[in-house]
């Protein structure tokens, strides 16, 4: 198992800021995935980095990171299997090559299918565990299947406890042709392009049960609203951007700004999808 000392937050989040990480661990295998999570009181899963900002600070809490062996992708009897390290493009383009259809939506959400399966990512009308049959978790008490229909998942939630850590999981999906599966993929692709580039953690809230956050933030007139080197993207108002060495608690406090301004105007309490970890 792979041990790093001293990481910096910057190196592996998106958003490109915080401070620096204690100790990560990138367990090669479930035996010593199962071992970490036996030992360690708390711990946090950390994938891609694009939903995770760690705080101005030595993070203390220890960090698991899974490595090489959980990024495959694999043909089964109804769909695919894969593993949770996965880069959510490989998953999309093995979908594509294969005539595999389902998961199209998709497209263009950045990251590991671990990190997207554990906030059950996706779109306002569905979610990646849509199309998910089962996972298999690793947790202290060991290694189990969960069956998708028993988990209590729902719009930006998994329903995955703290403690869990998920290795893979199988897809159902539809039999097609690589070229219907690929129009379908750049069409979702599409509908991504008012997005802005550059350093950020996608959408920073989630969407209230009756609007969209980005226009709530758009009407309040807040694009362009800045705290340090954190920016409201003028592009997409449910985007902050890192344009000038942000700082983790410029993002923050650029959040609270943006919060109090919406509850404010429209009486709407946003609730935020991107997740902090602090010691």
């Amino acid at each position: 198992m792979r041990t790093m000392e001293a990481v910096r937050a910057a190196d592996v989040t998106s958003m490109h800021c915080g401070g620096t990480i204690a100790r990560v661990y990138e367990p090669e295998d479930t035996g010593e995935l199962l071992s970490l999570v036996a030992t360690l009181e708390d711990f946090h899963v950390l994938g891609g980095g694009t939903n995770t900002i760690f705080e101005d600070t030595t993070i203390t809490r220890p960090v698991i990171r899974l490595g090489r062996a959980f990024s495959f992708v694999e043909p089964t009897g109804e769909g695919l299997r894969a593993g949770a390290a996965l880069p959510m493009k490989r998953l999309l383009s093995f979908s594509i090559r294969n005539g595999m259809a389902g998961i199209e939506f998709m497209a263009g959400i950045p990251g590991q299918l671990g990190g997207a399966l554990w906030m059950n990512a996706g779109t306002p009308e569905r979610g990646i565990l849509d199309a998910v049959s089962e996972l298999v978790i690793v947790e202290p008490s060991g290694v189990r299947t969960v069956k998708t229909a028993d988990l209590d998942y729902g719009y930006r939630h998994g329903g995955i406890g703290d403690k869990a850590v998920i290795t893979s999981a199988a897809f159902r999906l539809e039999r097609s042709s690589p070229e219907e599966v690929r129009r379908a993929v750049l069409s979702s692709l599409s509908r991504r392009r008012n997005q802005p580039h550059g350093y950020s953690s996608g959408s920073i809230f989630r969407n209230p049960p009756h609007g969209a956050a980005g226009y709530l933030i758009d009407q309040a007139g807040l694009k362009g609203l800045r705290v340090g080197g954190a920016k409201v993207s003028e592009i997409h108002a449910n985007f902050i951007v890192n344009d000038r060495c942000a700082t983790a608690s410029d993002i923050k406090d650029l959040i609270l700004k943006v919060k109090e301004r919406v509850k404010e105007r429209f009486g709407v309490e946003l609730r935020e999808e991107v997740k902090f970890i602090g010691q």
